[in-house]
């Protein structure tokens, strides 16, 4: 009777352990799922399982679960951090784009931190106590990879039918015209496996587009245009409630206007996107400059090709590096006869570099054009970068006004110096200048009543705790978009009419007005300015991919592909 006891015993201490060793891992994982977002929705768990299954060909199990579980929230507070940070979340092709890295460093909080270390420990000690090979767990492992290569690189029916399959047993629909909402609904994994898609080029085709008419706005002047798209520059222009020092060059003979730009915190290739073509960058996924670089025609046409086509030597210059949201690849296919980066300035900080090396660079390419020459300059700052060191619970505030401060002293010593030159070679000038962002400063927002309550899910005491609402109105869209424009003319009447035709208006309208500055007619621009003549609340739709309905993807076709 003993001897049958103490077998039955050893027996369940067997199967206990048994049972240990297979679900524990398994429960670890659910646990684990569960502390990252708090939901364990069907597609949640089968790319949760898929990511641990991976990891379980090289690791022990147990080591394996903690790198899936820590892998994920790392991934988690990445995207968390660059939605509180832009309002969008992270993107499959983020993970790609090392560039990008270098922006987001300055970012990092104590949480992504130790999901690193958990992750390197893991994996450390799993490869320590890795199994033994079996070929059950190589094809358990292989499944995430063949779904996710199916998914980069097959545009037929094998695709359709995986996306099919995780739609309607999964829950796993692909809801391509808003991340935020993807995100929300299939988990951070799904979505990142989702936003991997070979991105499809827009086919040619006809569009209404020319059917908006044509409207001729300013006299041709040819005048020679510096165009600078200013990094988070932001100020109240209506009330008190945001002056910074930008906000000065109203007393230094600027026209000023609110636009509207299609990013908030970050995104600058989106605002750029809008303000060299005239197109809204809501139509195509993603960020138009990530997914298209490659794939722009030579020809393009743009706000720079058409400056380009009647004479004009088009500069293009940033100070950062040329690969930093592939403008080094872009720019050519946009019609920049000359580009210059930071690589080819003097950055000697450890900090953003400061914009003078941007000004003194662009001065110097202006005083080498021939004496009659036209030139068109387009320049995109830096110095005013996130992130914002917080100094006594400000949000970051009194370190970008300085920063700004600093940014517009350069400002007004480039455009002293440039009316100079440009009086010196009687040439008429226009410069504008306009912010691509509000900063990430959204704490500081809602502490000035910027923002209110209504406009956030959840909110904190940083800037990166701050939620926005899955679904903003239209005017609280409009309130989180403005940006400010300041031009500048040869003549003080030319810069007041742009100014005030552009008021309250979405960015794609900024080159439009330029474009009237040549006297070539072109029936895409006469026609992008009489779309954006409608008053202002007939350019805010209720959803951006609205927009999709007037610049068709047979118009990017036409214009850039």
């Amino acid at each position: 009777m003993l001897m049958s006891s103490s077998v039955n015993t050893a027996s369940f201490k067997k199967i206990a352990k048994q049972l240990a060793f297979i679900l524990g891992p398994v429960l670890l994982l659910l646990l684990g799922r569960f502390f990252v977002d708090q939901n364990w929705s069907t597609q949640r768990l089968l790319f949760s399982g898929l990511l641990f299954a991976f990891l379980a060909l090289l690791l022990n199990r147990w080591a394996a679960a903690v790198s899936a579980v820590s892998l994920e929230g790392l991934l988690c507070q990445a995207s968390w951090l660059k939605e509180g940070q832009t309002g969008e979340p992270l993107l499959a092709r983020d993970l790609f784009e090392v560039s990008q890295g270098v922006s987001l460093a300055s970012y990092l909080n104590w949480e992504m931190i130790a999901f690193t270390l958990l992750v390197v420990c893991a994996v450390g000690l799993g490869v320590w106590k890795r199994p033994r090979f079996a070929w059950w767990r190589l094809a358990l492992a292989l499944l995430l990879p063949c779904l996710l290569l199916t998914r980069i690189f097959d545009h037929g029916v094998l695709n359709k039918t995986t996306s099919s399959i995780l739609a309607d047993h999964f829950n796993a629909s692909y809801l391509s015209y808003n991340f935020i909402q993807n995100t929300r609904q299939n988990g951070l994994l799904v979505h990142l496996y989702q936003t991997a898609e070979s991105v499809k080029l827009p086919a040619a085709g006809p569009h209404s587009f020319y059917k908006l008419g044509s409207l001729k706005t300013q006299e041709a002047i040819e005048p020679d245009v510096a165009l600078i798209l200013c990094e988070a520059c932001f100020t109240s222009l209506n009330d008190e409630r945001f002056i910074t020092p930008i906000a000065r060059l109203k007393q230094k003979g600027f026209s000023a206007s609110m636009m509207l730009s299609p990013v908030y915190g970050g995104g600058t290739a989106e605002a750029e996107f809008e303000m060299l073509t005239g197109l809204s960058s809501a139509v195509l996924p993603g960020i138009d400059y990530q997914n298209y670089a490659s794939s722009y025609r030579e020809d393009a046409a743009t706000l720079v090709s058409r400056y380009k086509d009647a004479g004009y030597r088009t500069i293009g210059m940033h100070n950062f590096h040329g690969n930093f949201w592939k403008r080094r690849d872009v720019y050519p296919s946009f019609g920049f006869s000359s580009t210059r980066f930071v690589e080819e300035m003097s950055w000697k900080t450890r900090t953003w570099p400061t914009d003078d090396l941007l000004y003194d660079a662009a001065l110097k390419a202006y005083a080498e054009g021939p004496a009659k020459g036209k030139t068109m300059l387009s320049l995109v700052t830096v110095m005013t970068h996130g992130n914002y060191t917080d100094r006594d619970y400000d949000g970051g505030l009194g370190d970008y006004n300085q920063r700004l401060d600093a940014a517009v002293k350069h400002l007004e010593k480039f455009v002293k110096q440039l009316e100079a030159q440009a009086k010196k070679r009687k040439r008429p000038l226009v410069i504008a200048l306009i912010g691509d962002h509000k900063p990430s400063l959204t704490a500081a927002f809602y502490r000035k009543g910027v923002f209110d309550d209504h406009f956030f899910r959840s909110k904190g005491d940083r800037n990166d705790k701050f939620r926005f609402a899955y679904k903003l109105t239209p005017q609280q869209w409009r309130t989180r978009a403005e940006v400010p424009l300041f031009i500048k003319a040869s003549t003080p009447e030319l810069a007041a009419s742009m100014a005030s035709n552009l008021a309250d208006k979405p960015m794609f309208c900024l080159p439009g007005e330029l474009a009237q500055l040549l006297p070539e007619e072109d029936q895409f621009w006469g026609a992008l300015s009489a779309l954006c003549a409608r008053e202002p609340d007939q350019l805010v739709p209720a959803q951006q991919v609205e927009w999709r309905k007037v610049f068709e993807p047979a118009l990017f076709a036409e214009r850039l592909f």
